[in-house]
């Protein structure tokens, strides 16, 4: 009998063939990757709102009012220190206000409405330190308003506010800026017309690391040009004079700034003769 090839039997028609083609297949859909569900595009996220830089209130007995620039708004600390202390300053002031005037309106007397407003400048801002100036005006119902303005410098490292000699060398001679801050106070009343002659509260060119300090601008940005040294009204002078500030130039603090501060004051400071940019 003639023995038949398994090359000449027809293997693609065999059930068994036929079954495991199935199987490989049902294999292979089940290895294939599903295509990926259509994704989602993504909501953008809300940038943080900038927290508010005035605070104002009002009533018939008060008005009072907060102002802070934009960088006090960027340097977080800095910002819930001063907002905070503002907002209850102010508040307190209202009301007082409301009960000072309750008791004048008892007793017949004339009473208007009384005021404070607070506001924060940017004077100067080193890679370490920020320099504000704040201008505190009060309308307490006397003769005149009352101003008091302050030198404040902030480490930002640390996070808090300096006192004066924080920013000078423990034991440095401040001879010569002592001088130059004396020569400046001189040059700022000469300009006004002034006697020379210290009238206020000061009756001597006092120390540069026992006044009120800010940082002054820089022709080099991102530096300090100096220091410069606030006087409220009644400091120098009568009040007529008004609020003096008066610039010490980096030439005049060479080897006396703390080390931790000194490379952030460069440059020249610009002129300020009248020792002064407003009135009281």
């Amino acid at each position: 009998m003639r023995k038949t090839s398994v090359l000449s039997t027809p293997i693609l028609s065999t059930p068994a063939f036929l079954a495991l083609v199935l199987a490989l297949g049902s294999l292979a859909a089940c290895n294939r990757s599903e295509p990926a569900p259509e994704q989602k595009a993504q909501e953008p996220v809300a940038a943080a709102p900038a927290p508010p830089l005035t605070y104002k209130r009002t009533s018939p007995d008060a008005e009072v009012s907060l102002e802070l620039p934009v960088e006090v708004g960027e340097a977080t600390a800095l910002y819930a220190k001063l907002y905070s202390e503002g907002r209850n300053t102010l508040d307190a002031f209202a009301e007082g206000a409301t009960a000072e005037l309750a008791d004048l309106r008892a007793a017949g007397a004339p009473a208007r409405q009384l005021a404070q407003d607070l506001n924060y400048k940017l004077t100067a801002e080193t890679p370490k330190l920020i320099g504000l100036e704040l201008t505190d005006f009060q309308n307490t119902g006397g003769a005149h308003p009352n101003t008091v303005v302050t030198g404040l410098v902030w480490d930002k490292a640390a996070g808090r506010l300096l006192e004066a000699k924080d920013l000078f060398r423990p034991g440095a001679d401040l001879a010569k800026a002592n001088a130059a801050l004396c020569d400046a106070i001189h040059t700022a009343k000469a300009a006004r017309k002034q006697t020379l002659e210290l009238s206020g509260d000061l009756k001597a060119c006092p120390a540069i690391d026992t006044v009120s300090l800010t940082l002054a601008p820089s022709d080099q940005v991102g530096r300090a040009g100096g220091l410069i040294a606030v006087f409220s009204p009644y400091v120098l002078g009568p009040y007529s004079e008004g609020a003096y500030r008066v610039t010490v130039p980096n030439t005049a603090l060479q080897g006396v700034l703390a080390p931790a501060y000194e490379a952030g004051f460069l440059g020249t400071a610009p002129p300020n003769p009248a020792g002064t940019a407003d009135g009281a």
